[in-house]
């Protein structure tokens, strides 16, 4: 690549790097202590970014220049959290959750397509009890987070950074049309991560346990309704959104979460490892291979909103069967 159509490449992914309601020229004035003639010229591409300015810019904006090369090749370059036992290592988790939502909410057109391996990880935040229990796995039994190590969960008070940030992650969720593609095994992982809790001794009382698988069929509850409609819901507030939902259930193993957000002029994927956390590309030759991939996997599912309604009561209620055999062995 030379150098104009780097530093042109370049541009173009600060452009698609912030949120359309954002001014790229003052966001970079204001970080970079820069005035704004000198940040025009740069964008104009008639004074150049130093490779110091370069390497800032990539720091505080979080993308990466050698997306700018691998384009144009067989390499990718993902974005990945960087979590470890620390407590406040999942507030800047979920914290990313909640901005990229952000990101691609404010672009024209945007949507989230959703591939599910697992439960998606936004609606456990729309029910308290659930949602202690899997931050509470995640931290203890995946990040082996050390003042998770040895409570129950009911002895674990969840910080208050967290609430609030799932608050955002929820409100920033329902603003984005979605497609979800679940499978019959999407649920599972849940059920089991229960099952291997109460086995373990880390429930004090059963009622917990139903409580949590309570709230695990309100869950159900959401998306069937989510589904019936075609809108998103809400169950706080009991009202649906002006945002579409569109779910497919799909006999195929998807074989790991994958998220694809798009809009007019964006595109992001993140895939699932490590459990539950994610990593990130922009790189648009990799998205419209992920793009590809889920229309195929769609064109092979069975569309369950609005229409088909037997399937789409066949399916809910196989769900509703794996939580109704755990609560009778509890």
């Amino acid at each position: 690549m030379t150098e104009r159509k780097f530093q042109l490449a370049f541009v173009e992914l600060l452009k698609n790097s912030i949120p359309s309601h954002l001014n790229l020229a003052e966001e970079l004035s204001s970080r970079m202590s820069m005035s704004l003639d000198s940040v025009y010229r740069r964008l104009r591409c008639e004074t150049d970014f130093s490779l110091e300015e370069t390497m800032s810019i990539s720091a505080q904006f979080n993308i990466s220049i050698t997306h700018l090369l691998t384009n144009e090749s067989n390499l990718v370059s993902f974005r990945a959290n960087s979590l470890n036992t620390e407590t406040n290592m999942f507030a800047g988790y979920l914290r990313v959750l909640h901005e990229d939502l952000t990101w691609i909410s404010h672009s024209p057109e945007a949507s989230i397509t959703y591939a599910a391996e697992d439960l998606p990880v936004f609606y456990h935040f729309f029910f308290p009890e659930l949602a202690r229990f899997k931050m509470v796995y995640w931290n203890k039994s995946i990040l082996n987070v050390n003042q998770f190590q040895g409570l129950s969960v009911e002895d674990v008070i969840l910080p208050a950074t967290w609430i609030s940030e799932i608050a955002k992650v929820r409100e920033s969720f329902l603003n984005i049309p979605s497609i979800e593609i679940w499978h019959e095994d999407t649920l599972k992982s849940t059920i089991k991560q229960i099952q291997f809790y109460w086995a373990a001794g880390y429930f004090k009382e059963r009622q917990t346990i139903l409580n949590i698988l309570q709230e695990l069929e309100g869950l159900i509850e959401m998306v069937k309704k989510q589904a019936e409609n075609g809108l998103k819901y809400n169950p706080i507030t009991k009202e649906f959104s002006k945002m579409s939902y569109t779910l497919y259930s799909c006999d195929l193993m998807i074989g790991n979460n994958c998220v694809f957000l798009k809009s007019v002029n964006k595109t992001a994927t993140y895939l699932g490892y490590n459990s539950f956390n994610f990593i990130q590309t922009k790189n648009d030759a990799f998205n419209i291979q992920v793009d590809g991939w889920l229309n195929n996997l769609m064109s092979k599912s069975d569309m369950v909103s609005q229409i088909s309604e037997r399937v789409r009561n066949q399916f809910f209620s196989s769900m509703q069967s794996n939580i109704d055999r755990l609560k009778t062995q509890i």
